[in-house]
């Protein structure tokens, strides 16, 4: 019997799966070469209305089961499909019932190596720092040349790839109940800061609710907000999202039929970083990064307007009938 490789960096790492097999490769191959101690793999239940969805899901099973390394492996493999939401939800609640931190990669989201050495550093640096939410992988921007650090400390930041603590994931209000709080509700006001962009999220949010499933975006965001915490993220760029594709669950199915304001944000370059990391000496938010985060009325508004054209153009009316849906909510 052939021995295993040793594994290369003490960390868990979770992986939300499904039916997607090219997409799951692909990170699966960045998670084997990176080795961690320990992984967890969560992946939904066959859909009833889709019948391919059985040989799909085993052969994404077959896949991540392919551990050639030392590694302590948990699995929670659903016989019913449950959907998105709850699933990313269920799943990450569930590492966090065994471990004080770590790594949450979805089923698009390539990252680079280095991801998982500078996630550990800074998930032991700041495990006891209240002040941090979560460690992104992602820089939507792609580089902050204007930074010396490795990395900035912001209100913004990406689920796409992203590392956190237990205490944290402790403080996530699954049933949204802050919502029912007007002191809460104002406390989320004050800490964001932004009359618009409070206004969206509320909405959100309230949506969220009445769905009677827990969303983790919104409810890691209202987590953030309400405990005053801030994000981290990487001064270079560390994933590739490649989530785009007949099969997307969030997201439109050609990126041709994105306005160009969300079109960057998808097959981003990413970036191998050096070590030793360098560290900022002030836990502040990074003004400049958020500025580059939060687009102009006009690019929105633009945006709203190219995204409409280009699925008149494809003839996409199936997405366009269900995005003027949303704004009813939104």
């Amino acid at each position: 019997m052939k021995s295993k490789k040793p594994s290369l960096i003490d960390i868990p790492v979770l992986l939300i799966f499904f039916t997607r097999v090219e997409q799951t490769a692909e990170v699966f191959h960045e998670i084997k070469k990176a080795r961690p101690s320990k992984l967890y793999l969560y992946q939904d239940g066959p859909r009833p209305d889709k019948p391919d969805d059985i040989e799909r899901i085993a052969k994404c099973r077959e896949l991540v089961l392919s551990i050639d390394w030392e590694c302590e492996v948990f699995t929670k493999f659903q016989k019913k499909n449950y959907g998105c939401d709850p699933s990313e939800f269920n799943a990450i609640k569930w590492m966090f019932e065994n471990e004080e931190y770590g790594i949450i990669l979805e089923d698009d989201d390539v990252p680079s190596q280095s991801f998982f050495k500078f996630c550990k550093e800074l998930l032991e640096r700041y495990k006891n720092d209240t002040r941090i939410n979560m460690i992104c992988g992602m820089n939507n921007t792609g580089v902050s040349t204007h930074i010396d650090e490795s990395y900035l400390f912001t209100q913004k930041g990406s689920i796409w790839g992203w590392a956190t603590w237990k205490r944290v994931i402790d403080t996530w209000d699954g049933e949204y109940k802050w919502l029912e709080n007007k002191k809460d509700v104002l406390r989320l006001k004050d800490a964001i800061n932004d009359n618009a962009l409070f206004r969206k999220f509320l909405k959100v949010a309230r949506f969220h609710k009445l769905t009677g499933k827990p969303h983790y975006e919104s409810i890691n965001a209202a987590s953030m907000y309400l405990n005053y915490r801030l994000n981290i993220v990487p001064k270079y760029n560390m994933i590739t999202n490649i989530g785009l594709g007949l099969d997307a669950t969030h997201n439109v199915k050609n990126v041709r039929l994105l306005p160009h304001l969300t079109r960057r944000l998808f097959y981003m370059k990413r970036y191998e970083i050096e070590f030793p990391l360098i560290h900022p000496k002030y836990i502040i938010i990074d003004k400049k990064f958020e500025k580059e985060m939060t687009p102009s009325k006009i690019k929105i508004i633009f945006a709203r307007m190219e995204g409409i054209i280009l699925r008149l153009i494809y003839g996409d009316f199936k997405s366009l009938i269900k995005g003027f849906k949303r704004k009813l909510f939104f």
